[in-house]
């Protein structure tokens, strides 16, 4: 995952320039009507959809950074969803489906927990998502959101959440929320509910 990873990085901070919107940049040219391009609530406020040679991927929307933290390495979704060797095949590799499910119960907690392991005990609990991404390949994935409010972390899971694959998103024109308070007015938070 990290080499796909590194390779799209190079790949994505070459083709494609950010715009502050979330409709989908580079050049998308040839795209079929089923792809999505347009993301749901509240992905929508933190990326969007970017085309490149090697498909599309799912990364930061402008203003939004999507990091590892540590290495501060960009972090995208390529729909193509190969470890190595991805293949130059413009938008003929897509998303056909991607949907954000709030989650609770057990299934948060799983999720958090493996977030959250080595971490600083939060001040705030988050408001948690399920992202159900499934590629024109037939290939899904699945990753948890964990909205803070002026910020977000993101990780990768497969049968297991793995505490290594942990992101940050962070909003470049706020500072992070020290307690978030999910209960705040929306004028107060950038996050939907």
């Amino acid at each position: 995952m990290k080499t796909t990873i590194s390779m799209f990085v190079l790949l994505a901070a070459a083709t494609v320039s950010q715009v502050s919107v979330a409709a989908p940049v580079g050049d998308c040219a040839g795209t079929p009507p089923e792809a999505v391009v347009e993301l749901p609530p509240p992905l929508n406020l933190w990326g969007q959809i970017a085309c490149t040679p090697y498909g599309h991927i799912l990364t930061n929307k402008e203003g939004w950074v999507w990091s590892n933290p540590g290495s501060y390495s960009p972090v995208f979704v390529p729909s193509q969803m190969v470890r190595d060797k991805p293949e130059e095949v413009g938008n003929k590799s897509y998303f056909k489906s991607i949907a954000m499910v709030k989650v609770s119960g057990a299934e948060f907690e799983s999720a958090y927990s493996a977030f959250h392991t080595g971490l600083d005990k939060d001040e705030a609990i988050p408001v948690g998502y399920r992202l159900d991404a499934t590629s024109v390949s037939g290939k899904s994935l699945k990753l948890y959101f964990f909205d803070y409010g002026s910020s977000a972390w993101g990780i990768w899971c497969r049968e297991i959440c793995a505490p290594d694959s942990r992101f940050m998103l962070l909003n470049m024109a706020q500072r992070p929320n020290k307690a978030f308070n999910p209960t705040a007015s929306p004028s107060a938070s950038p996050r939907v509910n």
